[in-house]
């Protein structure tokens, strides 16, 4: 009788291998190295997974998709005040960089993904781009960026803008002032796309957040 794959020891595989390919990357683990830190035998990573190989496919795909639902989209529960919503999507943004930061090991080593694997690459950067064309949407929907922007194009310009950041951040031997970082960011494109009220939303919540009230 064939051994049925128990789905928590399929877990602890894959938290382990994470680990793994974070410190060696894909080249350098090894299977017996991930079994030890799970506590498992090597016959029980081959009865999950046919190879590190595809072990390393099933851990992009999660961590991919967990960024992924830190990316929400916009919705009718949003905040109308323009400075509210600056602050949410400065909050939203600070949360996904410091989640990047503290995972830096496992997205370099995603992020030089090749061959068999760039098509996950592809696909996240492809859903990343419609959500951002969402989101530009929503902002023109509410009156907030210029009727006139390109959704496509700013949505492609805002997304390059931003991987470089998160690029430079984990490639920093410290972590910088990402929150510093993201609210430059932020202001261009709120002056790069936005209307008078929200650039005018965005010099208030600059001053309010150094504390000047004048």
């Amino acid at each position: 009788m064939s051994r049925v794959a128990d789905p928590t020891s399929r877990i602890s595989l894959l938290r382990a291998a994470e680990e793994v390919f974070a410190e060696r990357g894909l080249i350098g683990a090894k299977v017996e190295e991930i079994t030890r830190r799970a506590g498992m035998s090597k016959g029980s990573f081959y009865l999950h997974f046919e190879s590190k190989e595809k072990a390393f496919e099933q851990v992009t795909e999660s961590f991919l998709a967990r960024i992924g639902a830190m990316m929400p989209k916009p919705g009718h529960d949003m905040p109308h005040e323009p400075r509210e919503l600056l602050r949410v999507w400065l909050e939203q943004d600070s949360q996904l960089f410091d989640f990047l930061w503290q995972n830096r090991a496992i997205v370099h080593i995603i992020l030089g993904c090749q061959g068999d694997h760039v098509y996950l690459l592809q696909a996240f950067f492809r859903a990343m781009q419609e959500n951002s064309c969402g989101w530009v949407r929503f902002w023109k929907g509410r009156g907030l960026f210029g009727d006139e922007v390109d959704e496509q194009l700013a949505a492609t310009l805002i997304c390059g803008a931003y991987n470089e950041l998160y690029k430079k951040m984990i490639a920093a031997p410290k972590k910088p002032e990402v929150e510093a970082w993201l609210r430059v960011a932020q202001g261009m494109v709120v002056r790069g796309f936005g209307t008078t009220k929200l650039i005018r939303a965005y010099d208030a919540s600059v001053h309010g957040a150094h504390g000047d009230t004048t």
